[in-house]
């Protein structure tokens, strides 16, 4: 299918404005860990560096509700590499397609299914054949606090993807509310994700709600 087609086939152009609640955790990720999972096409780094998961659950956006697990993965600045998201899964197919074609995400599908008692949460992600699991707490009484994207620095908001000989950049913007999260865990026995498990931790939140603002890319030639 040629760029123009696929184009002509999506109903929901950028800028998209999407409000939600969702789950940042925060790893510091070592070289072994980067050569262990190197199929997921991790940037390789000699001293290791700090990555992100999100998991996500979209109650609004142009294309509808949908959820979505992925890795955002922040190369050091002294390696003049822009961050960019190299596994992500998310709920709708229309998702996939837009996010395909208007961004150079290389999102796939996959079905999310939810259980939430008093503060745990846990999300079973499953494709044809495979399955991980999350459950993550939050701390009680925990005071949310509020951030938006002026306070991060620009370098690390732009955000660069290839994809089918095309480079998109973009810079998402956003505010939320976040709140510490006590404890996450994963049961991930599969090749759909990299096992965290066996990543250092570091102090992660639960967003309860956010607004985020995905503008249009820059698209030129690989």
């Amino acid at each position: 299918m040629n760029e123009a087609l696929a184009l002509s086939q999506l109903s929901q152009f950028p800028p998209w404005h999407l409000q939600g609640e969702a789950f940042i955790l925060n790893y510091w990720i070592s070289p072994q860990f980067i050569r262990q999972y190197k199929a997921f096409r991790i940037a390789p780094s000699p001293i290791g560096r700090v990555v992100q998961v999100m998991l996500v659950r979209y109650h609004q956006s142009p294309v509808g509700p949908y959820d979505e697990l992925l890795l955002l993965d922040h190369p050091l600045l002294s390696k003049r590499r822009l961050s960019s998201i190299p596994k992500i899964y998310v709920s709708t197919q229309i998702s996939v397609e837009h996010g395909q074609q208007l961004w150079g995400i290389p999102k796939e599908f996959a079905q999310f299914d939810w259980h939430t008692q008093h503060e745990t949460t846990q999300c079973q992600l499953s494709t044809q054949d495979q399955t991980l699991c999350l459950t993550l707490t939050q701390c009680k009484k925990a005071r949310p606090f509020y951030i938006n994207s002026h306070h991060i620095p620009r370098s690390m908001l732009k955000i660069q993807q290839a994809w089918q000989g095309q480079r998109y950049e973009f810079s998402p913007q956003f505010r939320a509310k976040l709140i510490k999260l006590k404890k996450f865990e994963w049961q991930n026995h599969t090749t759909l994700f990299p096992d965290f498990g066996q990543a250092k931790a570091l102090q992660s939140f639960y967003v309860p709600s956010f607004q985020l603002v995905f503008p249009e890319a820059k698209i030129r030639p690989k």
